[in-house]
């Protein structure tokens, strides 16, 4: 797939991230998640990105897995900032969560360069 295919794909998925939670805001009345509901939908797509990127991953200038820990941190955020403003949780844990997602990436990108090396 081409740069410019890869671009208007994402671009795409993103238009329709930001369409289901307008509809979502709609429906159930919660416009103040609709922010951290686009924010935690594209980080799950990032992960989905990783995949296709394996596939043949000479041709992208980022590696699978520099999409795959982002679409993860991206989408921590995004679901904890969402159930924080919801009430579910308090933003405390959220921001232990998204800390602890963020140390373990760090710990496995090393030990990934570690590995590389020997």
């Amino acid at each position: 797939m081409s740069k410019s295919q890869q671009g208007l794909l994402s671009l795409g998925a993103f238009i329709i991230i930001v369409a289901i939670a307008v509809i979502l805001g709609a429906v159930l009345n919660i416009w103040s998640e609709v922010v951290p509901l686009i924010i935690a939908l594209y980080g799950c797509w990032l992960v989905v990105v990783a995949g296709i990127r394996t596939t043949n991953p000479s041709k992208y200038p980022r590696s699978a897995f520099s999409f795959f820990g982002w679409g993860i941190l991206i989408a921590a955020i995004g679901f904890g900032s969402y159930l924080s403003i919801d009430g579910m949780i308090n933003w405390i844990y959220a921001f232990a969560v998204v800390l602890l997602i963020l140390g373990i990436l760090g710990v496995v990108a090393a030990l990934k360069t570690t590995k590389k090396k020997a």
